[in-house]
């Protein structure tokens, strides 16, 4: 009976050292987002991530459980073979979290979610967009740790062997029955009304450290299992329909007596332009570093730029379903995924298509990549022009083809394209893994990031370089110009990924159609990518558009708002401030805003503004 227990206890013990072992990888991996932390405080990861690491022990130990049990009753060597071979599999997924969450941090900057397992549905999108050194390193770093855990289970963990003794077949069901109720104790995290959660482990102002705390494997299987086992009951249902349907409406209540039309034309040209990962810190406007977009600077003088806009997501396939149909992303589910969704989505390019514009859109790289060719059919552009479809002389990099090709191309149609048109493109020179053209000065500062600066800096150049020939065409003087970035990036800030000021992004309005009264000026209100739908809709006479969630930015007497997708909730920006809410867990994660009173009212909208959109996806 003792080997019995005493195995079972180094099991536990051994999943406890693969998971301190893997932290400590973790925190050197990205130590450079700890400096400015305390030493102390960076070592209070390991008790708070006590509580998690016990769960995940206990039930990674469940399996083993029942094998010790099962070799303690019958005597049989095979026991000891299926414990090793059912080890090696367990390590190997369980490295696999560690390390594929240490590769995808510096990018993502939030933990391993369910969301990764999509990427597994084209391995060529992780080839392409992760540098092959990256990858042998992952590997490398995987096949080490799993040789080295295994080992240590063969050499310390199964040893002395667990043998049958007098009376065992007795004693094993007994032994089992006290040491699984024990287990499923610590899988709980007790035996009190409320399991275990995320939030045991959360300690710390600094995102990062709560981000190592919160145990790795726990942390996936949970989202996952969470996420795939939704039905048709909302999970972020707190108040009745009755009493949210008031509160959406107040939120997107119209004046109609103060809307602003900022153009000199009612049926202008559009030239939508869709930025790559332009995080708001490589504008200078928007507080970022002088130098990184300073052609950027440059089309401001003769823009409106709008300072406090904001993503709605993170991902590239969240801001296509945001700016063109005006639909925010949810938690879980990403609406180009979702086709049959599409068909209660509105349309910003059919909008057009309606108008009597010819529509089109340029990526110069592939479309498949979060199911967005799906959505872009969807829209019925003109025509479609991606990667495969561009000259075979152009020089092609491991993602796309550079910025400058894509706008070359643009150019070659809009040399004899029939007015009006709307003609959509969308940048990918900065996306990792940043093969751009180095035909720019490259910054040389020391910071994080630097090669993503640079790529942002080749696209600035570039775009300036298209409107530059732009204003030399005729149709120039009816057009507009919206730049917009799709989301935001990791910067030499290491703002927290799901902070206001992280997804805090450019958009500038410029070109010939735009009012001279509105020229090299700015606009504050707060805004994000899901209004601009609407906005477009109302300054070309559309004023009954079909935008579900957007509305007109330029109604000044509407309220000034901005949600945001999180892992676990959403982000809620608002003029007094911002928050962050876990509706997953039903806690605040951040706030900035000082008054009780408006606090609780907005988080009230926040939440009710993210079950109500959750309503409609499920209905």
């Amino acid at each position: 009976m003792k080997s019995y227990i005493v195995e079972l206890i180094k099991t536990l013990v051994y999943w406890f050292l693969f998971f301190i072992v893997g932290r400590i990888i973790f925190l050197v991996t990205y130590s450079n987002l700890a400096s400015d932390i305390p030493f102390v405080e960076i070592l209070r990861v390991f008790p708070n991530s006590f509580k998690l690491d016990l769960s995940t022990a206990c039930w990674l130990s469940a399996p083993f459980l029942l094998l010790i049990s099962l070799q303690y009753a019958v005597k049989w060597k095979g026991w000891l073979v299926i414990k090793k071979a059912l080890m090696l599999l367990m390590l190997i997924i369980t490295s696999l979290m560690l390390f594929g969450e240490i590769g995808i941090y510096d990018e993502w900057r939030v933990k391993l979610s369910h969301k990764a397992l999509l990427y597994l549905r084209n391995p060529k999108e992780i080839l392409d967009t992760v540098p092959t050194y990256l990858l042998v390193v992952l590997f490398l770093g995987v096949s080490v740790y799993v040789a080295a855990f295994q080992y240590l289970y063969t050499k310390f963990v199964v040893k002395p062997i667990v043998v049958p003794e007098r009376h065992s077949a007795v004693k094993s069901p007994i032994a089992f029955l006290v040491s699984a109720f024990l287990l499923f104790c610590g899988m709980r995290g007790g035996l009190s009304g409320v399991p275990i959660s995320q939030s045991q482990s959360f300690f710390s102002q600094y995102p990062i450290l709560n981000d190592a705390s919160v145990n790795t494997q726990w942390n996936f299987i949970f989202n996952y299992v969470h996420f795939k086992t939704l039905g048709d009951d909302n999970p972020f249902m707190q108040y009745e329909k009755q009493e949210a349907q008031p509160i959406l409406d107040s939120l997107h209540k119209s004046s109609r007596d103060s809307v602003l039309t900022v153009l000199n034309t009612d049926k202008p040209n559009v030239v939508f332009v869709l930025l790559e990962s332009w995080a708001g810190e490589c504008v200078e406007t928007l507080g970022g570093r002088k130098g990184i977009t300073p052609y950027f600077a440059e089309l401001e003088k003769e823009g409106l730029m709008f300072t406090n806009f904001y993503a709605n997501g993170h991902r590239s396939q969240q801001a296509m379903s945001s700016v063109m149909s005006s639909f925010p992303p949810m938690q879980g589910h990403d609406v180009t995924d979702m086709f049959s969704l599409y068909k209660y989505l509105g349309s910003m390019p059919k909008m057009f298509k309606n108008m009597g514009y010819n529509t089109s859109y340029y990526f110069a790289g592939d479309l498949r990549y979060g199911n967005i060719r799906a959505f872009i059919l969807w829209n019925e552009f003109d025509k479609i022009m991606e990667g495969k479809d561009f000259p075979v002389e152009y020089p092609r990099g491991q993602l796309s083809i550079a910025d400058e090709y894509l706008f070359a191309e643009s150019m070659k149609d809009l040399e004899t394209i029939k007015e009006p048109f709307f003609t959509f493109l969308f940048t990918a020179s900065s996306h990792a893994p940043y093969d751009e053209p180095k035909k720019v000065t490259q910054l040389d500062w020391d910071v994080d990031n630097l090669p993503y600066l640079n790529s942002v800096k080749y696209s600035d150049y570039e775009l300036f370089e298209y409107i530059k020939k732009c204003k030399t065409m005729p149709w120039y003087k009816n057009t507009l110009f919206v730049l917009v970035s799709d989301h935001s990036h990791a910067t030499y800030m290491n703002h927290y990924v799901n902070s206001a000021d992280y997804m805090h992004v450019p958009m500038l309005w410029i070109g010939g159609a735009l009012d001279t009264a509105y020229r090299g000026k700015t606009l504050d209100r707060i805004c994000s990518q899901i209004d601009v739908f609407p906005t477009l809709a109302y300054q070309l006479g559309e004023t009954e558009c079909d935008a579900y969630r957007g509305k007109n930015i330029f109604d000044l007497g509407s309220k000034e708002f901005a949600y945001y997708e999180t892992n676990r909730g959403f982000g809620w920006v608002v003029p007094e401030g911002s928050m962050i809410y876990d509706a997953l867990n039903r806690r605040v994660e951040k706030n900035t805003i000082s008054d009780s009173v408006v606090f609780e009212t907005e988080l009230k909208n926040g939440i009710i503004y993210l079950q109500t959109l959750y309503d409609f996806f499920l209905q």
